[in-house]
């Protein structure tokens, strides 16, 4: 993949489109970066972190940055460009919402409201220590590709099936709630690796 789709926000969820009401959990949001380079490469990338091994939620896993909102920001949008700007110094002036992802609920009482953000140029992230560990930038095209990609099965939590998917990107693999996001935009891009057939 040498571009990004130019109906890409087409293919994603409007912005500002209804929510359902996540009672009894309570939403939070992450940013979903993409970045462009200027010169051809290996393409457009994705911005992840690796969480700090002292946190009390997701400690070392792989993940977009992100968080609960705070009582000053205005919407959930501000809230993902907040934490972005907090956890890796990514100006929220550089970045083009282009939609939203399905919501994702997790065990910890949050429904994740993933946003897909077009960073403007080149950047150089620099990691908050206290809450990440280092940044990872891995080029779309190697996380869709079927070598370092596993379908894990599926499972069911509160009512609700979903499937669980784990990219072999870095030590530890990405996997979890994050899995399940990246899975998402790689279906959107038409790049999802193929799960297993089901068993007749």
């Amino acid at each position: 993949m040498h571009s990004l789709p130019r109906d890409l926000s087409l293919r994603l969820d409007a912005i500002d489109g209804p929510l359902p009401d996540p009672a009894p959990f309570r939403h939070a949001a992450v940013l979903a970066p993409l970045l462009v380079e200027a010169t051809p490469g290996d393409g457009p990338r994705l911005l992840l972190i690796e969480r700090a091994g002292n946190l009390r939620h997701h400690p070392g896993q792989l993940a977009f940055p992100g968080g609960k909102p705070d009582p000053d920001d205005p919407d959930l949008v501000a809230t993902a460009l907040r934490e972005a700007w907090e956890e890796v110094a990514l100006p929220p002036g550089r970045v083009t919402i282009l939609g939203r992802l399905n919501p994702v609920p997790v065990p910890t009482g949050y429904v994740i409201i993933p946003f897909v953000g077009l960073v403007d140029g080149p950047f150089v992230p620099t990691h908050a220590e206290a809450e990440v560990t280092a940044v990872l930038t891995p080029a779309i095209r190697r996380v869709a590709d079927p070598a370092v990609y596993r379908f894990a099965g599926e499972r069911e939590w509160q009512g609700q099936r979903y499937e669980l998917h784990e990219f072999q990107i870095h030590t530890p693999p990405l996997w979890g709630a994050t899995a399940r996001i990246v899975y998402d935009l790689l279906q959107r891009l038409d790049l999802a690796p193929a799960r297993p057939p089901e068993a007749p």
